[in-house]
């Protein structure tokens, strides 16, 4: 039974591994690389490949790297010279990418052959293969940075595995190889010496263990000595590998290279080693010291595993390789990787609970920390100075010390007392048919109308004017003058513009002087400003209008008291609407210039302007101006209409997805206390509706495969149908709900396999139902709906056809692929998952001294954080084998609309997060429901509503643009990333 199992999963970690390598290499296809480390591993390819290996090392020519991975690098220019393949040419990434993604999958492999060794009827190294062959660090490391550590690490995995059998001189050679591909294995020197050392005192024949560690040494040289012979020849080969290996070692004099460790955290990171670092000591003292604390716990655990019994080297060259990162001064942030490879294959060989949660949580800090490097690679912030990534590079510091805490804890008991944390069992598998929905209660459905109507209060509250001038002086491609007389003393003249291409407006007197000209573009439309102009009582001046709109203009004397004037046409016919003060409630800010514009545009079967977004959204904001106005409460309506009816939304999809009620009203509290749900329904931009119409999606997603595995796939058509009409919604409003059809996809594929596997009679008709369902529903459904959305195209233009459809789309991806703008707030991905990058929308400058009033794009505390703790828990479960299905699809839900903005290098926004963060919600009410002490769970949850809402009164004005004094205002700013006043 053993050996067919055995040879089971041999066959599914064949295919895991090919999986695997797909990726990588598809990755590579598609990445650019990192561009310094490319550009020399191409460089020193073709020099390599055209002048020979004896004149590489040539005087002044940077090359850092020992000759053993050159010959790798000098076969991929031979490859490039005969097919002539460009530098930037997706093969050369994919050839460069080829042999460390082949070692990342021979350690996932090694994992799993050394896992099997121990537990053979386990189906736990497996799955610990898996998240090896998938760990997002060495996805990111060889796939996306392109870098060599996977062949570097893996003779280092080699080496210290074959001197747990023991086998010493064949370990001291793959030590030997992995020396010749990297310096970096120096750092392991200590932990290889202590393993040949351990031997001398377990061995009876002391002579023989000399030996063998004079004869490990001298094995451990052949490789560099063997590869740098064609490099540097017989007679000046011992210097010239030691003039290299130490020039590469002192190459980078600061106490972190952007290695996010325990340095980092205290604000090392590139600070030159002589600079102070505590009470007077400098980084180099504080690195050697905390150096040789880390050397004298491998000499301590040495010591007493062999003196108990213990001994392992994988344990050893594991803590001693990320406490060297985790500590040591001149780290570069991929020193890790070898340790966390170790940490894993530590983990199959103990079996430790331990281990398998350092290894997961290095891994995860690791990839942060090197997409944090690479996304900012050649920016200005490129040395992470700015207020955001050195606070992403304190935390994951932090972060990354704690799990290197976890693995000391693991070493000192597995080293001392042999005492492993097996995994907890697996529990007890799921009911291949889930239980049904707990009926609604009328308390209950009364509890979700209230929550609703308290909700719809609180957004419609102080959201803009209902009034506002709707008759404009349209001089759109001519020349349009008035004359006004100004009955009253005036200092400014408010001018509101609508739309316009590139006109102005200019103010003249009797005799023909300019005293005004503002420019009217883009970005003042339907918004009022204030311009600087005294005029005497009686004054007639000549307004001229050129190129735009204007729909009013106001004389405001010294107290900003309007001021009466006789004449001025249609820009002085309707004073009433003009506001008494100039604020957000009145004026459009962010993007609100081309998404609410573009909804009035529509309205009127206007030119549109903003096209780099498909018409749902803008058509829903055009139905809230036609029914309000064009008006900051018409023109923001639709959005806080979809912003409230996303918290019971919210409510129904936790309740569906625990089947607790009160879970459910959890959920729906903490998203209509939620930040980012409140500013971005209140914004005339599309993202609310694209948010909605994920979660709405996800919905039916969820309720079609609770369906199926109750009463089949023919039984489940009205999900299905209503999914695929919330997909081609989704997709509509903006392309991320793109995003989230590849997630829709693996959970309706998902469902059939686990429908499959119930047994049940008739699955052959079901199967050809759910084919013929998801071309109908998921692929011509939401593409009839997409080209819907262009009607207003359509209405403005009757000849708008298919053809131009098209043209629309070609203009979208080329506008978005091709977009280099920069933005003072944007931020990346990574920042996202702790909200440390707000968006600042709007300050309001027409207020008295001592107040200030501003709009925040904020993530939400309580859902964010709590949020991203809880989906690492769910990983964490499904990676340890004790995950559920409905964790595995909050997870994938997550992760397919995350993962696509990792690749994406254009300008980004924490609010490109919001439909994300949905499913931080779902992760929230997953884990409540799995709190055995349902009194427990209800009380947190009462706590995290409770929080919620201190902290949404706190932060109230910085969301809503309410005026409030300074010092409040200066107190919200808690991070210095946030600055929004």
């Amino acid at each position: 039974m053993t050996i067919q199992k055995r040879q089971s999963d041999a066959r599914t970690l064949w295919l895991v591994l090919g999986a695997a390598l797909a990726l990588r290499l598809l990755l590579a296809l598609v990445t650019e690389g990192y561009p310094y480390d490319m550009s020399c591993f191409v460089a020193w390819g073709d020099k390599l490949a055209s002048q020979g290996p004896a004149a590489f090392y040539s005087e002044g020519y940077f090359a850092d790297y020992p000759p053993g991975y050159l010959f790798v690098l000098g076969l991929v220019g031979l490859v490039r010279g005969m097919f002539s393949i460009p530098y930037e040419s997706p093969l050369t990434y994919f050839l460069l990418a080829l042999v460390p993604s082949l070692c990342d999958c021979a350690a996932a492999w090694l994992v799993w052959h050394v896992g099997s060794e121990f537990r053979p009827a386990s189906r736990v190294p497996l799955l610990l293969a898996a998240f090896t062959a998938f760990n997002p660090l060495l996805l990111f490391d060889t796939g996306v940075w392109k870098q060599i550590d996977g062949a570097f690490a893996l003779p280092l995995l080699g080496c210290f595995w074959l001197l747990e059998k023991p086998r010493y001189l064949p370990a001291a050679f793959w030590y030997g190889v992995a020396l010749a591909i990297k310096p970096q294995a120096l750092l392991f020197g200590p932990a290889l010496a202590a393993c040949f050392l351990a031997a001398i005192a377990q061995e009876e024949n002391r002579f023989r263990a000399f030996g063998r560690c004079f004869g490990g040494a001298a094995v451990a040289l052949v490789p560099p000595l063997a590869a740098g012979v064609p490099f540097y020849g017989i007679r000046d080969l011992l210097p010239s590998l030691l003039e290299k290996y130490a020039g590469t070692v002192s190459g980078y004099p600061y106490a972190s290279i952007n290695a996010f460790n325990w340095l980092t955290a205290l604000g090392g990171n590139w600070q030159p080693l002589e600079n102070t670092a505590l009470f007077g000591i400098s980084w180099h003292t504080l690195g050697w010291f905390l150096i040789l604390a880390v050397t004298g716990g491998l000499v301590f655990f040495a010591v007493r595993s062999v003196q108990c019994g213990h001994f392992s080297p994988l344990l050893l060259a594991a803590y001693y390789g990320l406490g060297v990162f985790t500590f040591g001064h001149c780290m570069h942030e991929r020193y890790m990787v070898p340790g966390v490879l170790l940490t894993l294959l530590a983990a199959a060989r103990w079996n430790d609970i331990r281990l398998y949660a350092a290894g997961f949580g290095l891994s995860l800090t690791g990839f942060i920390n090197l997409a944090t490097v690479y996304s900012l690679a050649g920016s200005e912030d490129e040395w992470l100075s700015s207020a955001t990534s050195s606070t992403v590079a304190v935390l994951v510091g932090l972060a990354e010390t704690v799990c290197f805490v976890m693995l000391l804890f693991a070493v000192w008991d597995l080293a001392l007392h042999g005492h492993a944390l097996s995994l907890p069992e697996r529990p007890r598998p799921e009911d291949p048919v889930p239980a049904g929905q707990p009926r609604w209660q009328r308390r209950e459905v009364l509890g979700l109308a209230g929550l609703t109507l308290a909700t719809a209060v609180l957004s419609f509250t102080y959201l803009g004017d209902t009034t506002a001038p709707q008759n404009p002086l349209d001089a759109t491609d001519t020349i349009l003058s008035e004359t006004v007389t100004v009955e009253g003393t005036a200092i400014n003249l408010w001018v509101y513009p609508g739309v316009s291409f590139g006109g102005s407006l200019k103010v003249s007197d009797a005799e023909g002087n300019v005293l005004l000209v503002q420019e009217l573009g883009y970005s003042t439309c339907f918004s009022w400003s204030e311009n600087r102009l005294p005029v005497s009582a009686g004054q007639t001046l000549t307004v001229t209008v050129e190129n735009a709109q204007v729909f009013e203009l106001s004389f405001r004397d010294g107290d900003g008291n309007p001021v009466p004037v006789t004449g001025g046409g249609a820009l002085f016919d309707e004073q009433t609407s003009v506001p008494d003060t100039i604020s957000q409630l009145n004026s459009m800010y962010f993007d609100e210039i081309y998404h609410g514009r573009t909804g009035y545009e529509q309205l009127h079967k206007m030119p549109v302007y903003e096209t780099t977004h498909p018409p749902l959204g803008k058509d829903l904001i055009m139905a809230g101006i036609a029914l309000f106005g064009m008006t900051g409460f018409g023109w923001r309506f639709s959005g806080t209409l979809f912003g409230v009816l996303l918290v019971p939304l919210a409510w129904c999809f936790a309740r569906r997805l625990t089947r607790k009620r009160w879970i459910g009203a959890v959920a729906g509290v903490l998203l209509a206390l939620d930040f980012m749900r409140f500013v971005q329904s209140r914004i005339a931009t599309i993202d609310i509706y694209g948010t909605f119409f994920i979660l709405l999606g996800a919905y039916f997603m969820l309720w079609y495969c609770q369906s199926v595995l109750q009463k089949g796939v023919t039984r489940s058509l009205l999900p299905m149908a209503l999914g695929g009409v919330a997909f081609g919604l989704g997709c509509a409003a903006k392309w991320t709900g793109i995003y989230a059809g590849a997630g829709l996809a693996i959970l309706y594929l998902g469902v059939l396999y686990a429908r499959w596997r119930q047994k049940k009679p008739g699955f052959s008709s079901e199967f050809r139902t759910a084919a013929l369902g998801g071309v109908v529903f998921y692929v011509l459904l939401p593409l009839c709906i997409y080209i819907a959305s262009y009607l207003p195209y359509w209405w403005r233009n009757p000849d708008f056809s298919l053809g131009d459809w098209w043209n629309c789309q070609v203009s979208m991806y080329e506008y978005h692929s091709n977009l280099e703008a920069t933005h003072p707030f944007e931020s990346r991905w990574y920042t996202w998952l702790l909200g440390l990058r707000p968006v600042w929308y709007y300050q309001n400058t027409h207020l008295p001294d001592g107040l200030r009033a501003s709009i925040a794009g904020l993530g939400g505390p309580v859902i964010w954080l709590a949020g991203l703790a809880c989906l690492v828990a769910l990983l964490w479960h499904q990676v340890s084998h004790r995950g559920s299905r409905a964790g595995a699809g909050v997870l994938i839900l997550y992760g397919t609309q995350l993962i696509p903005w990792m690749l994406v290098t254009r300008c980004t926004f924490l609010y490109h997060y919001f439909p994300s963060s949905m499913f931080c919600l779902a992760a929230i009410a997953l884990v409540l429901s799995h709190i055995h002490r349902e009194s427990l769970a209800r009380r947190i949850g009462i706590g995290l509503c409770v929080v919620s809402l201190v902290l949404f009164i706190c932060y109230y004005p910085a969301l809503s643009g309410l005026p409030i004094p300074t010092w409040w205002a200066e107190a919200l700013e808690c991070l210095p990333s946030f600055g929004f006043y």
